[in-house]
C-alpha cells in the first residue's frame, strides 16, 4: 500500500489556495473577464501541447502559431455571438461527440493517432482546446451560468480529490497500466462516488436556496457522468504525454504540473454539461 507524499500534497493545496480565488472571481464577473480568463487558459494550454511536441521531435514547427490565432478567433466569435439558433447546438454537439468518441477510441487502442505530420497535430490541438474550451463560454452565458460553472468546478474537483484520497492508500488494481500506471480502479470508483456525493449536496443546497432546475436523479447521473468523463479526460492527456515522452504538460502550477494537467479533467465535461443543459433543462 502506497503512502501519501505529504510534501507534494501540501504543494498541491497551496497552489489550489492561489488559483481557486482567481477562477471564482472570473466566474463571478462573467462577460469580458471570464472570456479573457478562458482565452488565456486556452492559449497556455496550446503552448504546453506544442512544447511537448517540439521537445519530443527536437524541432520547432512555425505553423503552430496558426493554432493561437485560430483559437483566439473562435473563442472571440463564441463570446460575441454565442449560439443563437438551435440548429447550431446540433452542429457543435455532433462535432463534440465525434471528437470525444475519437479520443475514447484512442484510449481503447492505447495509441495516439495523427501526431505526424505536424499539421495533423495542429488540427488535433485546435479541436481539443478550441472546441472544448468554447463550451465553457457557452455554459457561462446561460442565465444560470455562474451556478452551472460553479457546480461543474466543484463536482470535477470532488472527483479528483476522492480519486486521490482513495487511490493512494487503497489502490491495488490498475485502471490503465499502459497509459497511467499510478491510477487504480479503486481510485476511479472513489472519484465517481465523490462526484455523485458532491452533486447531491449541491443539488440539496440549491433546492433550498436557489430552486435549481435539476431533479434528484439528474443530479445523480450528472455526478457520475461528469466524474467518468473527467477521468477519461485525464487518461487521454496521459496517453498523449506518454506518446510524446513528457512527464507533465508544464510546470506553471506547482504540485499539479501545467495548465493542461489541471484542465484535462474539465475538457470533456464542458460539452457534456452544456448539452445536458441545452437538451434536458431548457
Amino acid at each position: 500500500m502506497l503512502g501519501f507524499n505529504i510534501g507534494k500534497l501540501l504543494q498541491r493545496i497551496l497552489t489550489i489556495i492561489v488559483y481557486v480565488p482567481i477562477v471564482l472571481t472570473a466566474l463571478w464577473l462573467g462577460e469580458l473577464p471570464f472570456f479573457i480568463a478562458v482565452l488565456l487558459v486556452a492559449l497556455i494550454s496550446l503552448n504546453e501541447m506544442y512544447n511537448m511536441y517540439n521537445i519530443h521531435f527536437k524541432k520547432s514547427y512555425d505553423n503552430f502559431y496558426y493554432g493561437y490565432v485560430f483559437t483566439a478567433l473562435l473563442l472571440l466569435i463564441v463570446y460575441m455571438q454565442g449560439i443563437k439558433y438551435f440548429w447550431e447546438n446540433y452542429v457543435f454537439f455532433a462535432l463534440s461527440a465525434l471528437l470525444i468518441g475519437f479520443f475514447v477510441f484512442e484510449l481503447f487502442k492505447k495509441k495516439v493517432y495523427f501526431l505526424k505530420p505536424p499539421v495533423f497535430y495542429l488540427l488535433r490541438s485546435l479541436f481539443y482546446i478550441s472546441l472544448m474550451y468554447g463550451h465553457a463560454l457557452l455554459l457561462r452565458a446561460n442565465p444560470w451560468g455562474f451556478e452551472y460553472c460553479l457546480y461543474l468546478f466543484f463536482v470535477v474537483s470532488a472527483n479528483d480529490v476522492f480519486a486521490y484520497l482513495v487511490g493512494i492508500p487503497f489502490g491495488r488494481h490498475k485502471l490503465a497500466p499502459k497509459i497511467s500506471p499510478k491510477k487504480s480502479i479503486e481510485g476511479a470508483l472513489g472519484g465517481v462516488l465523490g462526484g455523485i456525493l458532491l452533486s447531491l449536496i449541491l443539488y440539496w443546497v440549491a433546492e433550498i436556496y436557489l430552486q435549481f432546475p435539476f431533479h434528484f436523479w439528474q443530479a445523480v447521473g450528472l455526478g457520475a457522468g461528469i466524474a467518468v468523463l473527467a477521468q477519461a479526460g485525464d487518461l487521454i492527456e496521459s496517453l498523449l504525454k506518454r506518446a510524446l515522452s513528457a512527464k507533465d504538460g508544464g510546470n506553471l502550477l506547482p504540485g499539479h504540473g501545467g495548465i493542461l494537467d489541471r484542465m484535462d479533467s474539465f475538457v470533456l465535461t464542458f460539452p457534456l454539461f452544456y448539452y445536458f443543459i441545452v437538451f434536458f433543462i431548457r
